[in-house]
C-alpha cells in the first residue's frame, strides 16, 4: 500500500513558511494625528463595549452561575486595562525622542532627569498586570460555561 504524503508536505511547508516571520512588536504604532485618535475612540468604544457586558450580567436576574461572575472579573480588568492604555498613550504623547535610551530596541530606557510623564509612561507599560489576570478570568470563565452545558446535556 502506497502513502500519500503530499498533505503532510504542503501542511509543513504551509506552517514554516507562517512560522518564518519578522519583528513582531507588541506596541503598534499610529500616524500621526489620525491614527492615535482613531486608537484612542478604539480604547473608549472597547471599554464602553465591556461596562455594557458587566452592568448586563449583573442586572440580569436569570444569569447567575460561576460562569459569569468570572466574566465580570474579566470584563473588570480589561477596562482597566483600557484606562491604563488610554493613559499610557496620552503619556507617550508628552514623551520626545530624547527622552528615551536605544530607541527602538531591547535595551531602551527612559533617559534622565525623572518626570511625571515619564513615570506614568513608565507605570502604563505594566499593562500586563491587568492583561493575565483578566485572560485568566476569561478561560475559567467559558470553561466553566462548557462543563455545565456538559452537565446540561446529561440530563
Amino acid at each position: 500500500m502506497k502513502i500519500n504524503h503530499t498533505p503532510h508536505i504542503i501542511t509543513t511547508i504551509l506552517l514554516l513558511l507562517l512560522g518564518s516571520s519578522g519583528n513582531a512588536w507588541a506596541l503598534q504604532s499610529h500616524s500621526a494625528p489620525e491614527g492615535v485618535y482613531v486608537h484612542q475612540m478604539a480604547h473608549l468604544l472597547f471599554m464602553g463595549a465591556l461596562g455594557y457586558l458587566y452592568w448586563h450580567t449583573r442586572k440580569s436576574p436569570i444569569i447567575n452561575s460561576k460562569g459569569w461572575k468570572y466574566l465580570q472579573i474579566f470584563c473588570g480588568f480589561l477596562i482597566c486595562w483600557n484606562l491604563l492604555a488610554f493613559t499610557g498613550h496620552e503619556a507617550f504623547e508628552q514623551l520626545s525622542p530624547a527622552d528615551f535610551i536605544d530607541k527602538g530596541s531591547w535595551r531602551e530606557q527612559l533617559a534622565a532627569p525623572v518626570s511625571f510623564f515619564k513615570v506614568l509612561y513608565y507605570i502604563t507599560k505594566m499593562d500586563h498586570f491587568l492583561n493575565v489576570p483578566a485572560l485568566f478570568a476569561l478561560v475559567i470563565s467559558l470553561r466553566t460555561f462548557y462543563v455545565e452545558a456538559l452537565l446540561e446535556e446529561e440530563k
